[in-house]
């Protein structure tokens, strides 16, 4: 795999390839205490305040950094919810160098500058680079929404340096959302960081329990902005320490919702396939 694959690849699946990691995360300053509430009325409040929508359409950048070597991407996203992402790369003067396109079963790249494509399941993909991958949690780590298709066993809740968190342990896809012969072995612990003001997510630690390689995941939200009424996310922070250490900024602009959108992805005959 070239270096435009390998890197466009780690920086989509990072946000659900689960490494070991430790963090100091950034904390609201309050000038009096919060009121202390249960798991339940957090969890609700967090649920309610979930950002909503049909289409979701978006430019933004993404910062790399690993190793101290540094490369910069621009490109344009687009969801449907629920059911598909679409991803268009342009690392300089707006020419479209690679395309992305994740579904529930199915991963589809195409690299333009090679003349190169990937195609198959998810599987494939976990197989080739060590992760646990699914597209409910890509999709819910970038809007910044908990795993609705998770369930919700034990669980706690406390306060956190000025924010409220929720833990989520021993969590398996919910039996409505296994396919056939899928296992429902997984078992997935959540920390949750929650703004007192407007309980959405400020930070998310995710990883899998029975792991020998203790890995984690960990994504920072901020910079809030209201699109429609409803709050998303403007940047997003993912920092993962595994063999190398890698630093993955993302800056959203121009989000629309709502607006039907088109999810072009044709493979060229004469590009050669990867894998």
């Amino acid at each position: 795999m070239n270096k435009l694959s390998s890197l466009i690849l780690i920086v989509l699946l990072a946000g659900i390839t689960l490494f070991s990691y430790s963090c100091k995360s950034t904390r609201a300053t309050l000038k009096k205490p919060l009121k202390e509430y249960g798991f339940n009325y957090l969890y609700a409040k967090m649920l309610e305040n979930h950002i909503d929508f049909d289409y979701l359409n978006a430019k933004f950048n993404i910062s790399y950094l690993e190793d101290r070597k540094k490369t910069n991407l621009k490109g344009q996203l687009r969801i449907r919810k629920d059911s598909l992402i679409w991803i268009s790369f342009s690392p300089a003067l707006g020419i479209e160098a690679a395309r992305l396109s994740l579904s529930d079963d199915s991963i589809k790249f195409i690299n333009r500058l090679n003349k190169t494509y990937i195609a198959g399941e998810y599987d494939l993909l976990n197989e080739r680079i060590n992760s646990t991958i699914e597209y409910s949690i890509l999709e819910s780590m970038i809007i910044g929404n908990d795993l609705t298709q998770y369930d919700v066993n034990k669980y706690k809740a406390t306060i956190d340096g000025g924010l409220y968190r929720i833990t989520i342990q021993e969590r398996k896809k919910i039996r409505k959302y296994l396919k056939s012969g899928e296992s429902d072995s997984k078992v997935l612990v959540q920390n949750i960081w929650l703004d007192p003001e407007n309980f959405r997510v400020r930070q998310i630690d995710l990883k899998e329990l029975n792991d020998g390689d203790n890995k984690k995941l960990v994504v920072f939200y901020d910079d809030y902005k209201t699109i429609d009424d409803q709050l998303f996310p403007g940047k997003i922070s993912i920092n993962i320490s595994s063999q190398k250490s890698i630093n993955i900024e993302i800056e959203f602009a121009k989000v629309e919702l709502e607006k039907p959108l088109s999810f072009q992805f044709k493979i060229p005959k004469k590009y050669t396939r990867q894998f």
